[in-house]
């Protein structure tokens, strides 16, 4: 199916504005047409009146350049080597008149066609076709153009003018007049590629005036409007050039091509599972269990528990291995506990006690497979990761030695405080202070803004006045003061109280002054009064330094957001190495079977859907962090041994989301009080869509997800759920995880697991492969039914060889229909779950 054009295109089979469209000479097949065009215009002068003077167009013979401005895109891009062979190259223009701007013509045929002045033109790369300099244009050479050139007569139908996204009612002409932004043009060369090819695309003139001005030649002023080749031209054929590039095709096989060869293939569960294991002779005074069934990290959908173990074989041997994981004989080497160090604690916890995961996880051989291997995969990687744990651990000494001198700063300050800020009376702190005021912030400001929205005089905070009125100032000496002196408090009374009444025996001037002098006298400060108290508390508490010393501390040290809400958030950080990328691949290199046995089975272009198995994956992550606990003990390595340095099973790069927010499973030490299997991101229910085939390889960007259907059978758009992760076994096979459940995807109506095409830019072509029966619409047409040139171009000029009657009437009209047939549209495929799943019986 195609998927929704994802924007409304409207083509047009040419534009032509200004004196253009003036002019009267049609271009119709037959026509003699002159290369210049005189217009008659009349010319108003004062006072003369109405004169009448000719006007000469420029055509094409006089264009020697084209500014790389007006070029908006190539398709395939300069320098692509795998371009799909169905498709048609192209070039965009930025002005939507640009391929007849200098057509001395007006459109024939009903005014449906009209020629551009320049076609674009690709031909095979090799000593046969050759890019030389030249004056004032680069010239290609062709020994043989009649193999590479296409008809000039049919160059009105591959180029088009496109406005985007025009809105009901109205006209093209208004748009193209009040938002050309919308508009452009486009070139498009009908030739059929082939696979696996070197080309060389060139825009080159489509008149024969044309190829005399790109080669320096002199255009004669009767000269004709005749193509610049014929219709079989011969060789050598000199060419200028206005752009060029160079691109390589691909093996066969478009997005829908590739797309169309998708088919379910699902798993048997009975064929695709892991080895038995044998516990006959398990070794170290075990006693024989038997054999038992082993389950994989994605395993074919069915049944969630592993196979049955009996109890009479089963007891007595995990019995016999919780003595022998107890014992502490010290010559004695007793078998890992896997996770012991992670959970925090000194041994198995009895039967019924906290943490059973710990328990089920050791006392079960299935999973102590899975941990022992992921052991094996620290083994083998060992260096490596010892070298990143390195790494890290000197960027952590980094920020320790920033955070211990943050330690030292903090403690240093709270002298400071206790011993000279804290004893300090109220007007005395903010004196003191003042110098930091404009720093300090306040609820609605800084202390500064406080003190001068007050009607406390700024003189009175100043460190001249805190000389002034201290005990041992001068001030305080002349009046006996013994004590220090609240000038905050007594400033701010003295604002408060009204002035006193002119004295008796004044001059008075006029009555007018007296007046004004009272006036002013009795004017009274009501601006807001502040409270020292009040401040001082608010001061001690900025300048604490808990808070100061951190502030600057967390704007200095890039570290995680719960390092600042530890008791001490100060205190040094344990090193802890972290390793975020996936780790599928080590347990599908060191035991395969135990990951997806089977996979190589799985048919070419074959779709199929797994169920993930939370337990063997946690399993094998509590053993990859347990032996590189072991790693760094033997190491020396200074950091701690209980953090939980894999956390990331499944490929995540690409989702939204922080790292902590996608890892696969939280810190071991976490686990407590939930059972084994119960921690893994997005839970039990998650389903693996698996592909096998070149789309993906060849299409890394086409968008996957799953979507539900409706009563009907329609996809539901509504209900689209995105992947989780994703994994790649090389050379061909993708793993896509849904947090979807096999009993949620096949419960009526259902969920689709759909494969689209990512929408771009517009491309043109046709199918490569075709599908049964007679094409009724464009998406259905392949290059089957296209009639084709001798030198491989697409005909317009004969009918398509096989087509309904509406599609033959659009074929070949006008080069609005011909951008409408070859318009390739994004494509999309969905699979129902039920085809991926194999059927079970009961």
């Amino acid at each position: 199916m195609t998927s929704p054009v994802p924007a409304a295109y409207t083509f047009l089979p040419w534009v032509q504005g200004g004196v253009g469209r003036s002019i009267a000479a049609a271009d119709e097949p037959a026509a003699t047409l002159p290369a210049r065009v005189t217009l008659p215009v009349s010319l108003h002068l004062d006072p003369a009146g109405d004169v009448p003077v000719s006007v000469r167009l420029y055509g094409p013979g006089d264009v020697t350049g084209l500014t790389a401005a007006q070029i908006v895109r190539r398709d395939p891009a300069p320098g692509t080597t795998r371009f799909e062979p169905g498709y048609l190259p192209q070039v965009q223009f930025a002005r939507a008149d640009l391929p007849w701007l200098f057509t001395p013509a007006a459109a024939g045929a009903a005014r449906t066609r009209l020629r551009p002045w320049l076609v674009l033109v690709t031909v095979r790369r090799g000593a046969a076709a050759r890019l030389r300099p030249g004056n004032p244009l680069p010239v290609l050479e062709l020994d043989n153009p009649a193999a590479e050139l296409p008809d000039l007569a049919q160059s009105w139908a591959w180029a088009h003018a496109q406005i985007t996204g025009l809105a009901p009612g109205v006209r093209p002409a208004d748009a193209l007049a009040t938002d050309p932004g919308r508009a452009g043009s486009r070139l498009v060369c009908a030739r059929k590629l082939e696979a696996g090819t070197a080309y060389l695309a060139c825009l080159v003139p489509a008149f024969a005036v044309g190829v005399q001005a790109g080669l320096g030649m002199r255009v004669p002023e009767d000269a004709k409007l005749d193509p610049a080749w014929g219709a079989t031209p011969t060789g050598p054929l000199r060419l200028p050039v206005y752009d060029s590039w160079e691109f390589e095709t691909g093996r066969e096989g478009s997005f829908e091509t590739l797309v169309r060869r998708l088919h379910p293939a699902p798993l048997d569960a009975t064929t695709s599972r892991p080895p038995n294991l044998d516990l006959g002779a398990a070794g170290s005074g075990l006693p024989a269990a038997g054999v038992i069934g082993v389950q994989s990290a994605l395993r074919a959908p069915g049944p969630d528990d592993p196979p049955v173990w009996p109890d009479t074989a089963r007891m007595p041997f995990q019995s016999a291995l919780e003595r022998l994981l107890g014992t502490t004989a010290p010559d004695t080497l007793a078998p890992p506990a896997y996770g012991q160090v992670q959970a925090g604690v000194g041994g198995l916890p009895p039967a019924g006690a906290e943490p059973a995961w710990l328990r089920e996880l050791n006392l079960d051989p299935r999973l102590r497979v899975a941990a022992a291997a992921g052991t094996r995969v620290v083994r083998d990687r060992q260096e490596r990761l010892m070298a990143r744990a390195w790494e890290q651990a000197g960027a952590a000494a980094e920020a320790n030695a920033v955070l211990r001198g943050s330690q030292l700063a903090r403690e240093l300050g709270g002298v400071v405080m206790d011993r000279h800020l804290t004893p300090l009376s109220p007007p005395q702190l903010v004196t003191m202070t003042r110098a930091a005021h404009t720093r300090i912030a306040l609820a609605g400001g800084t202390v500064a803004d406080a003190l001068q929205a007050s009607r406390i005089p700024a003189a009175a905070a100043s460190g001249a006045m805190r000389r002034l009125t201290s005990p041992e100032g001068a001030l305080a000496r002349r009046a006996a003061q013994t004590g220090p002196v609240d000038m905050l408090a007594a400033v701010d009374q003295v604002a408060k109280r009204p002035p006193p009444a002119p004295p008796t025996g004044m001059v008075i001037v006029s009555p007018v002054a007296l007046q004004a002098a009272v006036a002013v006298s009795a004017t009274v400060d009501t601006r807001p009064a502040i409270s020292a108290d009040v401040l001082r508390a608010q001061l001690l508490d900025r300048l604490a330094p808990e808070k100061t010393v951190l502030a600057r501390t967390m704007a200095r040290v890039a570290a995680p957001a719960g390092t600042w809400t530890r008791p001490d958030p100060l205190a040094p950080a344990a090193i802890a190495p972290r390793f975020p990328e996936p780790m599928f691949d080590g347990l599908q290199r060191v035991a395969p079977w135990l990951f997806l046995p089977g996979v190589e089975d799985v048919e070419a272009d074959g779709v199929a859907l797994l169920e993930t198995t939370p337990k063997v994956i946690e399993a094998y992550l509590a053993g990859l962090n347990h032996e590189f606990s072991r790693e760094l003990l033997w190491r020396e390595f200074p950091g701690v041994l209980t953090g939980t340095a894999f956390r990331q099973f499944w490929d995540v790069s690409g989702q939204p989301g922080d790292a902590e927010a996608l890892a696969d499973i939280p810190p071991i030490a976490q686990w407590a009080g939930t059972p084994l299997g119960r921690h893994v991101r997005g839970g039990s229910d998650q389903l693996v869509l698996l592909v096998r085939g070149e789309l993906l390889r060849r299409y890394p960007t086409t968008t996957i997800y799953a979507a539900q259907a409706t009563g009907a059978g329609a996809l539901d758009a509504t209900t689209r759920l995105q992947p989780m992760f994703r994994a790649a076994l090389p050379p061909d096979i993708v793993l896509v995880g849904f947090g979807l459940s096999e009993e949620a995807a096949l419960a009526a109506p259902g969920w689709y697991f759909v494969f689209e095409q990512y929408p771009g830019e517009p491309r043109f072509g046709f199918d490569e492969v075709a599908g049964p029966g007679v094409p009724g619409t464009p998406d259905a047409l392949a290059w089957t039914h296209v009639p084709v040139t001798a030198s491989g171009h697409a005909d317009v000029s004969k009918p398509l060889l096989s087509a309904s009657t509406g599609l033959q009437a659009q074929w070949g009209k006008n080069a609005a229909n011909t951008a409408f047939v070859t318009l390739q549209q994004p494509f999309r495929i969905a699979m129902h779950a039920s085809r991926l799943i194999a059927r079970r019986t009961t």
